[in-house]
């Protein structure tokens, strides 16, 4: 046991697991709060943003630093998240709330420099992660249909296993949280199938 204590890196597996319940988390809560208060809502996740990364400059515990650069990012792909909720409501691929209009929103873009950029490099590697992460499940299901949730499953697995021995945390950070994003990807493209047979996407007519 002592033995993979000292080969096995778990600080990086351990972020990538709580960056994966992040992203679960603030994906049905960008649903909910554009339902309910719509994208003027928007500081609810670009001031803890804000705060979740200043404070990982500040934070000289590698993990710790992380974990709040990944917060903090996680928070401004909620906001990004929050415009698209909001073009995906208009038109008709999501519920809208008959009780309220919609407002523009100008999004602000902040950036801080200096100390541990430990936090600040996970941070926006999983900004772009799981930016992408919602794409890459559209056209895996648009050319693949659902039955291509095997590749994430094996690419998942993959990327976790050599996260884990990463020395380098920001590495394994940064391999673990795409591991869990693959896996992740597994619910959602089978979601996107769904979403497919409603017709809030194009079906490919080339498969069947």
């Amino acid at each position: 046991m002592s033995e993979w204590a000292h080969i096995v890196n778990w600080q990086g597996l351990l972020t990538g697991l709580v960056a994966f319940f992040i992203i679960g988390v603030f994906h049905p809560l960008v649903v909910k709060v554009e339902y309910y208060w719509s994208r003027k809502a928007w500081p609810v996740f670009m001031i803890p943003g804000i705060i979740a990364v200043v404070a990982s400059l500040f934070v000289f515990h590698n993990f710790w630093s992380i974990f709040l650069g990944v917060l903090g990012f996680a928070s401004f792909w909620s906001l990004l998240e929050l415009i698209k909720q909001h073009d995906r409501v208009k038109k008709g691929q999501a519920k809208a709330n008959p009780k309220r209009t919609y407002v523009i929103l100008f999004p602000l873009v902040i950036t801080f420099y200096n100390l541990n950029f430990s936090g600040l490099v996970v941070g926006f590697a999983t900004f772009i992660i799981i930016s992408k992460a919602r794409y890459l499940t559209i056209v895996a299901e648009y050319y693949f249909s659902k039955k291509f949730w095997i590749g994430f499953l094996f690419m998942g697995i993959v990327l976790v296993a050599l996260a884990a021995f990463a020395e380098q945390i920001e590495i394994s950070a940064i391999l673990a949280i795409t591991g869990f994003t693959y896996l992740w990807g597994i619910g959602e493209i089978l979601e996107q199938e769904e979403r497919v047979k409603k017709g809030w996407f194009p079906r490919n007519p080339n498969r069947n």
